[in-house]
């Protein structure tokens, strides 16, 4: 309710200082390759059409640093410039699914690289099991959503290896918005029907490949869940979508849809 209540009376925030938003569109090559975005030369600032996908996208980020917390960890550093990367980062995936992305949660940790974290699993014999996990993303379903700073400079310094942990973690959150991470998002009814039957069959026939030992074209780990198989694949669209169109076309026809024209494509 206070969240809501805190929706209601902030209002429409000032849309990113266009110096700002032009070092991070510098910085971020899918901003630089947006399909409607009008270029801009060389030292200016961005000129965007009212109504296309750049403005959208400021807009989205304007509003994801008015409602979340972007807490670094140990000695990381984040300046304004960085924030504002990391919320245009965040924000990618909802340009055609609209701000009801950012809401059931509201901050966002970064660490300065991979972190480790405490997992525990009671098997069928009531056995105890405990481990550690190093990660470098993690969405909790009600919770912040976690970075690893290190891994989102990675995923920057090669936007065509098919890798993008903040795409990931964000499709987690998408995931997750109708109460049931299952690798489908809230959608309209009969959309949602074609997507569950399509997305399945390539799943199947995904964890069948990675079963037999065969090289895949896709990062293996989409064949943990079907959920990851979601998020990997989310990843591919915006960081390599040729490769997601040869291996699932269905798949990547969804997604196109669901996000909106690949900014590599």
């Amino acid at each position: 309710m206070r969240s809501l209540i805190r929706r209601l009376f902030a209002g429409t925030p000032p849309a990113p200082d266009p110096v700002s938003w032009q070092a991070v569109r510098t910085r971020l090559p899918w901003l630089r390759t947006l399909d409607d975005g009008a270029p801009s030369d060389e030292g200016s600032s961005v000129d965007v059409r009212p109504g296309s996908r750049e403005a959208a996208l400021q807009a989205l980020a304007a509003r994801f640093l008015q409602h979340k917390t972007i807490t670094p960890i140990g000695d990381l550093v984040l300046d304004d410039s960085d924030r504002l990367l990391l919320a245009a980062l965040c924000c990618l995936p909802l340009l055609e699914f609209g701000e009801e992305g950012l809401h059931g949660w509201s901050q966002l940790i970064v660490y300065p690289d991979a972190f480790r974290v405490n997992r525990t699993h009671v098997d069928a014999a009531g056995v105890m099991h405990e481990w550690d996990d190093e990660l470098i993303g993690e969405a909790w379903e009600s919770g912040p959503l976690v970075l690893s700073w290190a891994d989102v400079q990675a995923d920057i310094a090669e936007p065509d290896a098919g890798f993008c942990v903040a795409v990931h973690e964000m499709a987690h959150k998408l995931d997750a918005l109708d109460g049931l991470l299952d690798g489908t998002p809230p959608l309209p009814r009969h959309w949602q029907q074609a997507w569950a039957r399509d997305f399945q069959r390539a799943y199947d026939g995904f964890v069948a490949e990675v079963e037999a030992g065969r090289a895949t074209t896709i990062d293996p780990y989409a064949a943990e869940a079907p959920e990851e198989f979601f998020a990997v694949c989310s990843e591919y669209h915006f960081s390599a979508p040729q490769v997601l169109q040869a291996a699932f076309p269905a798949v990547a026809a969804h997604l196109a849809k669901f996000y909106g024209r690949p900014p590599l494509a």
